[in-house]
């Protein structure tokens, strides 16, 4: 299973079939979401984290990861069953690229702590045969 969005499998599908594909995004934005499918933007300082596409992943094999630390800041109230972490093209709304639930999930983090992601911790499949 991969862990791209709909969106991103219509991209591949268009590319394949008619050649063309919309405009990657120079930025990609980091967020997370509760057990009950709602993103939690609001409950993190800097909102969905803004990571720059070409310096701030690396793609080692079929999947990419995190080049440097992501955070979402500190939490501006305390945020309970954080679940998943997505990334999404626009700072607000936007396209949703790709998704996966955390493997420590589902976790809880207090007023005023922050969340963040050190180098190499948030890591996206392209394509994953083992599952």
């Amino acid at each position: 299973m991969s862990d791209f969005s709909v969106y991103v499998a219509q991209q591949v599908a268009d590319w394949m079939s008619q050649g063309t594909v919309e405009t990657p995004p120079s930025n990609i934005y980091v967020t997370v979401f509760d057990d009950t499918g709602t993103e939690l933007d609001g409950s993190f300082i800097d909102a969905r984290a803004e990571t720059t596409a070409e310096t701030d992943w690396d793609s080692p094999a079929t999947d990419f990861e995190n080049a440097n630390e992501v955070s979402l800041g500190e939490a501006t109230e305390d945020v309970t069953n954080i679940t998943d972490v997505a990334l999404y093209d626009a700072e607000t709304d936007g396209n949703e690229l790709a998704r996966y639930q955390l493997t420590d999930a589902p976790f809880d983090v207090s007023d005023g702590s922050t969340l963040l992601w050190q180098p190499n911790q948030l890591t996206f499949d392209v394509i994953d045969r083992t599952e």
